[in-house]
């Protein structure tokens, strides 16, 4: 188990450097579109860790009903009711316009409704040319409909095991993934995370699992450093928020990205959120045992975070 310093080290000169003359926004403008009445501390659990992670503002589009709930947890969050807007559109059109990058999943809800509002969040990202991360929910509604991301090399996906088998299996009809059986050695579910990259026209795909598989359908890298043993709710999420900021920087510093031997922005955008958050959660998991939550792994990103990239 080791990580890969070459690609740590390439993230590094993209992280955009502290000075007087910066204004609020520059570091980062994260939209996230997610929550529910169901799920409100999905897309508060994105936005924290974005922030926390060095980005300057946090925008969550949700729900009217999920709204206060989600503006109550912290003063922090940008908190926008105009999921179920009647002119949404028109909202979501205008907001993107201002938005380094898009996160869609976090909490979200699986109606069809919602499919059709992610579909045109998308559009509109993609028409600014802007990073987009789909988790969860937003996983569960594109598995029916790939379409819109389908092409869009500026999008990661980050599917855990049955998302990715929903995927997959979606995507290849005579298949069926199971890792207990066709697909139990690490080489072939490589393998696997890079077919389906390759199928969606290399978008990058990282799939969340004891071992980290992360692919564009080109280039494949994986992050075996092991995090926290507790499994509890939260930390997809704060992934998924780190994910948005540092595919911004990353995409940002495009040209530098082509002169590494891993050209792909989102691939180091991707292996660095997974390092990265695997280890705030070991630390996390050293205090706290079998009583981790999610904000404990918040707590340990500000310290992480200058330890693995900022203290040289």
């Amino acid at each position: 188990m080791s990580i890969n310093t070459q690609i740590i080290q390439k993230f590094k000169e993209l992280i955009p450097k502290l000075h007087a003359d910066l204004h609020k926004g520059q570091s980062g403008r994260i939209g996230i579109i997610g929550g529910s009445r169901d799920y409100s501390g999905a897309p508060y659990f994105s936005s924290m860790s974005s922030l926390r992670a060095g980005a300057d503002l946090s925008y969550i589009i949700t729900t009217q009903p999920a709204s206060n709930t989600i503006k109550a947890y912290s003063p922090e969050l940008i908190v926008l009711p105009i999921l179920d807007d009647p002119d949404y559109e028109t909202e979501i059109k205008t907001l993107i316009k201002k938005l380094h990058s898009l996160i869609i999943g976090p909490g979200l809800g699986r109606t069809s409704e919602t499919l059709e509002k992610i579909k045109i969040a998308i559009k509109h990202a993609r028409s600014q040319s802007i990073p987009i991360v789909i988790d969860a929910d937003g996983l569960y509604l594109l598995a029916t409909d790939t379409s819109p991301i389908t092409g869009y090399k500026k999008c990661i996906l980050t599917p855990n095991y049955m998302e990715f088998k929903r995927l997959y299996d979606k995507s290849f009809l005579n298949e069926d993934y199971e890792e207990s059986s066709k697909f139990n050695t690490l080489e072939s579910q490589c393998e696997a995370v890079k077919r389906l990259a390759l199928s969606l026209d290399n978008i990058t795909i990282l799939k969340k699992g004891k071992i980290d598989i992360i692919s564009d359908g080109n280039q494949i890298v994986y992050n075996d450093v092991p995090g926290g043993l507790k499994r509890c709710g939260g930390i997809g999420d704060l992934l998924t928020g780190t994910l948005g900021l540092f595919s911004f920087w990353c995409d940002s510093g495009s040209d530098i990205v082509k002169e590494s031997y891993i050209n792909e922005p989102n691939i180091i955008a991707a292996y660095n959120g997974s390092v990265f958050i695997r280890e705030c959660s070991r630390i996390a998991f050293e205090k706290y045992h079998r009583a981790l939550l999610a904000v404990d792994v918040i707590e340990e990103i500000a310290q992480t975070f200058h330890k693995m990239f900022d203290n040289e």
